[in-house]
């Protein structure tokens, strides 16, 4: 396997962050979040690949602790509570409380502020990117691995899905800040969950063009805030409350069953950027590269294909999508972002969009 790309510098300062757990820590359901002397990994993948990605990681570990001195370890394999585990995750403190590799479909873990302060900032974890995944990264890309330590080996997207059983009477929308037209109003349903909309990206994005005001603008428009399942299953149907537009991330819209009458709607700028980040300890970075390795085989590549994921590598990082600023998230607590974008935006939702 080639090189991984990190400064040689990465592990400086590390000692001031470890200590010896006394006591390992457990999820709520009693599973351990780490095992001393094991190669522990921690994975959040979307909910559509969870399935497929925890069969391969079983596989492959079942194999490699039958060769290796060193065992992998990983909650994900003992149906570890996801949010409990970032939870515990963001309050570390130390090195040790925090496994050898971490991958995760989104920000909310390692951009937080203390997170990443502690952790991210200080390159006790570094990117677990190998040299040829990296060479094909865009230049703006390559700079954030490198300058800004961001661990990024891939992405998915967001899409706008339209349901054309619905009969409308406006212009599709050709850009996201279209979304916010009171034309538009009780036309959109999101993904959501756990009383709460999963469209961090977007709404950043729409304050970034058109001021924090569009934010609440947007959500006078939304009909439905739903779990992506309940509105894959509504759409081409007679369910009084389904809207023509819906957005999704694309590791569910690829799941619509092909008889449905449902088409993703592209945009000139293209879709909203998903990245995957993946993370090693600086320390521990050679004993890991059997995971990372595994991580990037055709076997790992062919359950994010299902969910239209893709690693760096295969990417065409020259196709049109749409993101956030990345400096304004690296300076900013990503938690409190979220905080302050969801309660803008329930400013302009109705009372009822949560219900079925």
């Amino acid at each position: 396997m080639q090189k991984l790309i990190y400064h040689p510098e990465a592990s400086k300062g590390l000692n001031a962050c470890t200590h010896s757990i006394l006591k390992p820590r457990t999820t709520e359901n009693g599973i351990e979040l780490l095992k001393r002397k094991s190669i522990n990994v921690f994975i959040n993948m979307p909910c559509p690949l969870k399935v497929a990605t925890r069969a391969s990681l079983e596989e492959f570990v079942t194999s490699f602790n039958k060769e290796s001195v060193i065992p992998i370890y990983s909650p994900t394999l003992f149906d570890g509570h996801t949010k409990d585990i970032e939870a515990k995750l963001k309050s570390a403190q130390y090195e040790d409380e925090i496994p050898e590799i971490i991958i995760a479909s989104g920000l909310h873990t390692v951009f937080s502020k203390e997170f990443k302060e502690r952790f991210i900032d200080t390159r006790i974890y570094i990117p677990a990117i190998p040299e040829q995944a990296y060479q094909k990264l865009s230049t703006q890309y390559k700079r954030l691995v490198v300058n800004d330590n961001i661990g990024i080996i891939g992405t998915g997207f967001w899409s706008l899905v339209c349901d054309l059983s619905v009969s409308i009477n406006v212009p599709y929308p050709r850009q996201w800040t279209d979304l916010i037209n009171p034309i538009y109003k009780g036309l959109i349903s999101v993904h959501g969950y756990n009383g709460k909309a999963s469209i961090t990206s977007l709404l950043l994005i729409l304050k970034e063009r058109l001021g924090e005001e569009a934010i609440s603008g947007f959500g006078k428009n939304i009909r439905n805030i739903w779990h992506f399942a309940e509105i894959l299953k509504r759409i081409d149907t007679n369910e009084p409350r389904r809207t023509p537009f819906n957005l999704l991330p694309n590791a569910a819209a690829v799941q619509m069953p092909s008889k449905k009458r449902g088409a993703i709607l592209e945009f000139e700028e293209g879709p909203i950027l998903a990245p995957m980040l993946m993370y090693v300890k600086a320390s521990k970075a050679e004993i890991c590269k059997p995971v990372i390795q595994f991580f990037f085989s055709d076997v790992m590549r062919r359950n994010l294909h299902q969910g239209d994921f893709y690693l760096a590598d295969e990417m065409n990082w020259k196709q049109n999508f749409t993101f956030p600023d990345w400096n304004y998230l690296m300076n900013n607590d990503y938690e409190q972002i979220n905080q302050t974008l969801d309660a803008k935006f329930r400013e302009g939702l109705g009372k009822d969009v949560f219900n079925f």
